[in-house]
């Protein structure tokens, strides 16, 4: 796995490096939140919980890009393994899936048939 960390921190972009108005307010407005908990006072799970709670909110508050049908996801340890690395790929590879963002601990996919089909990676 030091490999696959090696090649996600050569890849990995900060959010000034961002070009999509909505995955940079994404990284301000929910990732960046999410990681404001102390590392020490947090644990994997009160970490994800408030990271969905932030991603709910983001999407609540921005009717006029999200629709009811949409459907936007995180999937926990995309890189834990070499099995997790090809069912992440397979994922953000499907029709269905228009934006992806890698994480590394986690990635998000976004279903919306709206937007061009783009991947991102993000260091957080």
């Amino acid at each position: 796995m030091i490999i696959s960390y090696l090649k996600y921190r050569r890849k990995a972009q900060g959010k000034y490096h961002l070009h999509s108005p909505l995955v940079f307010e994404l990284y301000e407005n929910v990732l960046e939140k999410a990681y404001e908990i102390p590392r020490c006072a947090r644990n994997d799970n009160v970490f994800y919980e408030e990271l969905d709670e932030r991603l709910k909110s983001f999407v609540n508050d921005n009717p006029l890009i999200f629709k009811s049908d949409d459907v936007v996801m995180i999937v926990k340890d995309i890189h834990r393994d070499k099995q997790n690395e090809a069912d992440w790929e397979r994922l953000k590879d499907d029709e269905k899936v228009r934006l992806s963002i890698d994480c590394w601990r986690f990635g998000i996919v976004f279903m919306m048939d709206r937007i061009k089909k783009e991947h991102y990676i993000l260091k957080v």
